[in-house]
């Protein structure tokens, strides 16, 4: 099994959604900490809860994903329609939709930024 984040971009880059230019996990690289010219999205982990319990063991694992949005200043496609088609290629892939903690501005990069967590659940074989 691959981690959460793992399977978080896998899906969004094979999504291929219009107006995302690059997908990262964990961390931006360095040198992408300044790029306010492209659309990039940050994927880092967020919680693992256990459960589908039996015979005193867990048999699922909750995983939920924290995907930040980092818009570029002068984006090709409208901010609704990328956060559209984030929403239904988690879902259609078996993904919930949890909370989205709305827009916010960032005073430094003038970004438009969104914060939105999503959970996949996961049944343990062993």
């Amino acid at each position: 099994m691959v981690l959460a984040v793992v399977d978080a971009k896998n899906l969004i880059e094979t999504a291929e959604i219009d107006g995302i230019d690059a997908v990262y996990t964990i961390n931006l690289p360095a040198e992408e900490v300044e790029n306010v010219n492209q659309t990039l999205v940050l994927i880092t982990d967020a919680n693992t809860n256990l459960g589908g319990y039996g015979s005193n063991r867990f048999n699922t694992l909750r995983r939920e994903v924290e995907v930040q949005v980092f818009y570029a200043l002068h984006p090709s496609v409208s901010v609704d329609n990328v956060e559209v088609s984030l929403y239904r290629a988690f879902e259609n892939a078996g993904w919930e939709i949890g909370e989205t903690h709305g827009h916010t501005y960032d005073p430094e990069t003038h970004q438009l930024t969104v914060t939105m967590y999503l959970y996949q659940t996961k049944v343990v074989n062993d």
